[in-house]
């Protein structure tokens, strides 16, 4: 294989973002990507008769063999004292039996476009107190750059995808326009403005990575409430039609599919020299190049280095501060499904069209926790995409009275979604399973993770005002609730490898690139050190990929 100047290991949106950059600045790029390429009109499901059954064809939770794509470790004891806080729903009971939290599966997708290809579309800028954690309230970590010197890679990621968002949200300032207006409320949520009221938290048209109005090419939403299984239109700015048509178009992009990276090479002097991978046929290929970008994710870059041990690295590549792994985060998560008096036709629109973020800036509250929450309206995120969901989940028994049932409450549900800050803590953490193997034959990823007071604390708060949301609603009974109390599902996945000053307790650089191998840069979750109050970090990491890849150019000469 011919060499380049630089290999980025991973096509989900920090490593396209990077690769388009890199690219785009005269820079050859070999780009190496697990999974495959997807064609959205023939392989994602909207076009079948029973689209609501399916979810983005892409099996999260097992591979080909059938196997745990992921472990993990010991479970936590969720406590008698919490039985009131209990994911459960009211045809099938509790989700989570026993008193332990049950591991779920990691949401992710191994594809060109990554987890973009399946997100809904949410695009949120950090709050400046969410970077300055450890100065402000005394936990978590700093980071390494201030807030002003991050905010023009926001305004220009925001400008490639055309995000739609509302001009004004004191909760979350900005000094530049959104590229284009937020998408109105869907009448469901228009519903509902009146309860966000009730409670103190105005509820406001989200910022989404969605079109509204045509842009480069692309056109506008259609509100067909599908995201999560893709979107065939291309409204939605994932990854692969963002940022992958520019890199190709450059003539300096080799793109390799289904391609597992195996290790990271590097020579005598400590530098990396390129990356061992294994084609779909069970070959392996070495991939070379003058620095390494690794963009596998929060999960997936970890292992890798702790897969990398040359004798130079005996517990793993750019870890002799043992930080590779550790400070794992993710998102809190409370969800509740309620039943209306009226019909509101919640299918209609998009996966999570309004937020409130009234409770959602970082603080040290008054009931004894630090950090956020979000409150939002959550009706396709929450798979209330069509009457199928109803005849599964909300509405039991069988036969004519239950067809009967399904007819008279068909488009009343709606959904409600919080979610919240997670301090990193030194339980929380992924590492390399001791007894479990992929195909290649390495150690998976194991993913451990335990509720500190502080996030229970949180939850507590969002699933109390939560349920006062659902009060406020004329008639609204809970028929489901669903919490990271009792069940781990991660998604939001951050900190593994993350940037700071102190190379004692940090990965990489202000730049991004490894405190101890200084051709060795990061660009996806793994380097954000906090997870700010809820908000989701897609933007904030193609943000930091581009101001990464920025300053490895500038390394490089």
């Amino acid at each position: 294989m011919p060499d380049a100047d630089v290999v980025v290991v991973g096509a989900g949106a920090g490593g396209l973002a990077a690769a388009w950059r890199l690219t785009t600045r005269g820079v050859n790029v070999t780009l190496i990507e697990a999974g495959r390429q997807y064609a959205p009109y023939k392989d994602y499901p909207q076009t079948k008769d029973d689209f609501e059954l399916h979810d983005f064809p892409y099996d999260a939770e097992r591979d080909a063999s059938g196997a745990p794509r992921y472990t993990s470790g010991a479970p936590q004891v969720v406590g008698p004292e919490w039985d009131s806080y209990r994911s459960h729903n009211r045809v099938f009971g509790r989700y989570a039996t026993g008193n332990e939290r049950q591991f779920v599966r990691y949401e992710h997708v191994r594809g060109v476009g990554g987890s973009t290809l399946h997100f809904q579309g949410e695009a949120h800028r950090y709050h400046p107190y969410a970077l300055e954690m450890r100065s402000r309230f005394g936990v978590g970590e700093d980071w390494p750059l201030p807030y002003a010197e991050l905010e023009p890679y926001y305004d220009l990621v925001e400008r490639k995808i055309g995000i739609s968002a509302p001009a004004e949200n004191p909760w979350r300032p900005r000094s530049t326009a959104p590229p284009y207006p937020a998408h109105r409320l869907s009448y469901a949520s228009q519903r509902m403005a009146a309860a966000f009221e009730a409670i103190g938290a105005p509820l406001l048209p989200n910022s989404l990575a969605i079109l509204s109005q045509p842009h480069e090419g692309r056109p506008p939403c259609n509100y067909c409430n599908s995201c999560t299984q893709g979107c065939p239109l291309g409204d939605k700015g994932s990854a692969d039609v963002v940022w992958l048509p520019e890199a190709r178009a450059s003539d300096r992009l080799q793109l390799i599919t289904e391609a597992q990276a195996l290790q990271i090479e590097v020579d005598s002097g400590g530098r990396a020299m390129g990356v061992v991978f294994r084609k779909a046929d069970g070959s392996q290929e070495r991939a070379p190049g003058r620095a390494v970008v690794l963009a596998g994710g929060a999960i997936e870059t970890p292992r890798l280095l702790l897969l990398s041990s040359p004798r130079r690295f005996p517990h793993g590549l750019a870890n002799s501060s043992g930080q590779v792994g550790r400070n794992l985060t993710e998102h809190l998560t409370w969800s509740a499904v309620a039943m209306l008096e009226e019909r509101v036709d919640a299918h209609r629109g998009q996966p999570i069209d309004g937020t409130a973020w009234k409770f959602a800036v970082p603080s040290s509250s008054p009931r004894g926790y630090v950090g956020g929450f979000r409150l939002s309206t959550a009706h396709g995120a929450l798979d209330l995409r069509g009457p199928a969901a109803y005849a599964q989940r909300l509405l039991d028994g069988f036969g004519r009275a239950h067809q009967e049932r399904l007819a008279a409450q068909w488009g009343h549900a709606v959904g409600l979604l919080a979610m919240g800050e997670w301090l990193p803590n030194p339980a929380t953490y992924v590492d390399l399973d001791p007894w479990r193997r992929d195909e290649a034959g390495l150690a998976k990823a194991r993913l451990h993770s335990h509720l500190a007071e502080n996030e229970r604390q949180i939850l507590r708060h969002m699933a109390d005002t939560t349920r006062a949301l659902a009060a406020a609603l004329p008639g609204a009974q809970i028929v489901e609730e669903s919490s990271a109390l009792d069940l781990f599902a991660p998604a939001h996945v951050l900190g593994t490898c993350r940037m700071g000053r102190d190379p004692q307790t940090s990965v990489a650089d202000a730049d991004g690139i490894s405190h101890e191998v200084p051709n060795l840069a990061f660009a996806d979750g793994s380097l954000v050190p906090s997870s700010g109050s809820g908000d989701s970090p897609s933007l904030t990491i193609m943000a930091l990929a581009v101001r990464t890849a920025d300053r490895l150019l500038a390394r490089l000469g």
